[in-house]
């Protein structure tokens, strides 16, 4: 069995046309399992694929008066609102039960996918023992989109004694990564895991949290897959350096203390600030960046 809201929302909710499009992408972008997520409304509207703000509201007045989607925060300039799917929180899929314990070829209940009963399946395979699955959808890869991770520990590499697994690694990055809002789907092959939890170890998740959010900054489409940034550069992020305390190294190199906001990049001390036109550019943090003490002075 595994958490899913995006199954949730297929096999449960009761939402149609726009409210329940706007469910799915909400359910998308679930990382946690209290199924709580912050989104934009240009992200909304990207989703539904409409210019109007008022389709998107209503799309989602329509879902709240369901009881299927909560407000917990209403949005406030640059920091979308927090929403939450409380019928999906705790949700459990059921998997076929007779499917290998390595999880390669797990079949799952996702709607549309019913072609051929499980069942029905089991009893066409052969009698040696082989695969016959091959025409049911493998867990997580018919929904490229999902903001479900589709491999579970299970399926990556056997860690150390005393290691964690890569799945296990890779999850304060998607933490990190969620509140600094960029959210995107983690749907990856179990290599991909492998490769981002060394990345993880070598350069650090502030580092690939810095490169994501330029990236997404100065990308010309929306960036959707955490893939985009493992193939555009978080492969050559050189290793994390021994430092100083923060405040040893701020006292050292003249910089003022990091300001702490969460719009204002640790690193690289700027911010992000977006036009009537939807293009964001960067700009020295006001507080903290180190042009700040020259401008004083």
């Amino acid at each position: 069995m595994t958490l899913d809201a995006m199954h949730w929302v297929w096999d449960q909710s009761q939402s149609k046309g726009n409210a329940r499009i706007a469910m799915l992408y909400v359910a998308d972008q679930v990382r946690t399992p209290a199924c709580e997520v912050r989104v934009g409304q240009r992200e909304l509207m990207r989703a539904l694929n409409t210019p109007s703000k008022d389709t998107a509201e209503k799309a989602l007045k329509a879902a709240i008066l369901l009881g299927e989607l909560q407000v917990l925060e209403s949005g406030t300039g640059r920091r979308p609102a927090l929403y939450k799917l409380p019928k999906a929180v705790g949700f459990v899929r059921q998997s076929v039960r007779s499917a290998p314990e390595s999880g390669a070829q797990e079949i799952a209940t996702a709607p549309e996918s019913g072609a051929q009963a499980a069942d029905q399946g089991l009893r066409s395979a052969p009698d040696s023992g082989a695969q016959g699955f091959r025409s049911a959808p493998v867990s997580g890869r018919s929904a490229p989109e999902s903001g479900a991770p589709p491999h579970s520990p299970k399926e990556l590499a056997t860690p150390e004694a005393g290691k964690p697994d890569a799945f296990q690694i890779c999850q304060p990055l998607i933490t990190a990564m969620t509140q600094a809002g960029i959210t995107v789907s983690w749907s990856m092959q179990p290599k991909d895991w492998l490769d981002i939890a060394d990345i993880v170890e070598r350069a650090g998740i502030n580092a690939m949290v810095a490169f994501a959010r330029d990236t997404k900054a100065t990308a010309r489409q929306p960036v959707r897959y955490a893939t985009f940034f493992l193939r555009g550069g978080w492969k050559g992020l050189p290793p994390v350096a021994a430092q100083l305390p923060a405040q040893s190294q701020n006292t050292q190199s003249g910089r003022p203390p990091y300001c702490g906001d969460p719009d204002c990049d640790e690193i690289s001390r700027l911010r992000q600030r977006e036009d009537d036109n939807g293009l964001r550019s960067l700009y020295p943090c006001p507080d903290c960046h180190p042009s700040r003490k020259d401008s004083a002075a």
